[in-house]
């Protein structure tokens, strides 16, 4: 298993074992560390029987640490023992090593890397689907933007909205689902980035001052932004590609329900606004990185990407 993602790993780690040798575990798993042993006593591990288990399985936590260059392990590899599994979890094996390069290709390998992007996005969406959670759709982004990538924390989170939806008639809502999950009516980032696209500048400047005021990390808040302006800019290339509406969804990453909303904002920005804003946005996050009042910086960033032709409503005027 080779990634950063302890809980993805986890997951692998439960499946290998309970496939090969159940439930019982006490004779039958060892596990090493890798910064503790080395190639070599792993190999012996992997060789040595048991008399109370007759499948074994050999675990190498950390094995990015491992002692030794790992001659043992060719011959193993011709050699393997039938009646054991080896597991090494690694977040970032030296692929250059030829240890490693030997395991890599015969091994079967597990990704554990941190899910981003759409891939998170249907990891969380398909957890909810398997526990039959109903969530209204501004809800299910309110959950995804808490818990992100944080797929320990999802599982959790997730927990917490199955036992408050019990008995409950119909979806969950954005307001019921940021209340169970500690805070409050708090405006979460995708608000933000909704605020930004659309260009309503009075939403967005106080939005922005509540989140910074929760604390909020101001360098979190600007990669939000730049994410809108970037969706945009996608939006408006697809738009003048003609790329069918039903194929927005997938090739933006956001739920077909936002499709619409996107199209329309992309009609409110030229590409010169769209350069004046990310330009904007860019001296701001520069600015905040070498010790300038991140708020102020922010602040001013937003005012000027949100540009000429919005008013202080947030109404773009017509020229």
């Amino acid at each position: 298993m080779v990634g950063a993602d302890t809980y993805l790993a986890e997951q692998v780690l439960e499946e290998l074992l309970a496939s090969w040798v159940g439930g019982g575990r006490a004779d039958s798993v060892q596990v090493l560390r890798g910064d503790e042993t080395s190639w070599g006593r792993v190999l012996e591990a992997a060789r040595t029987g048991s008399l109370f288990a007759s499948r074994r399985a050999v675990v190498v936590r950390g094995a990015d640490g491992l002692k030794g260059e790992g001659d043992e392990l060719s011959a193993y590899l011709e050699d393997p023992s039938p009646e054991a599994r080896l597991v090494f979890m690694a977040v970032k094996p030296d692929k250059r090593r030829v240890v490693w390069k030997k395991l890599l290709e015969r091994a079967q390998s597990h990704s554990a890397e941190p899910l981003k992007g759409r891939a998170a996005r249907g990891y969380v969406a398909d957890q909810v689907r398997r526990r039959k959670l109903a969530l209204h759709d501004e809800a299910f982004e309110e959950l995804f933007e808490r818990v992100g990538q944080d797929l320990r924390r999802l599982m959790g989170e997730l927990e917490k909205l199955e036992a408050f939806a019990e008995g409950q008639k119909g979806p969950l809502s954005a307001e019921e689902v940021a209340a169970v999950l500690g805070r409050g009516l708090a405006q979460p980032l995708y608000r933000i980035g909704d605020a930004f696209t659309t260009r309503r500048r009075a939403e967005l400047l106080a939005l922005m001052e509540t989140v910074l005021e929760e604390g909020e990390p101001p360098l979190k808040v600007l990669a939000t932004l730049h994410y809108a302006a970037r969706r945009i800019r996608a939006t408006r290339a697809l738009r003048d590609a003609r790329v069918p509406r039903e194929a927005l969804a997938t090739r933006l990453g956001v739920p077909p329900f936002k499709v619409q909303e996107l199209m329309e904002a992309s009609r409110e920005w030229t590409e010169a606004e769209l350069e004046t804003a990310v330009a904007a946005l860019s001296e701001a996050d520069r600015r905040v990185k070498t010790g300038a009042d991140a708020r102020a910086a922010i602040l001013a960033a937003v005012v000027e990407a949100t540009g000429k032709g919005t008013g202080a409503t947030g109404t773009r005027s017509r020229r």
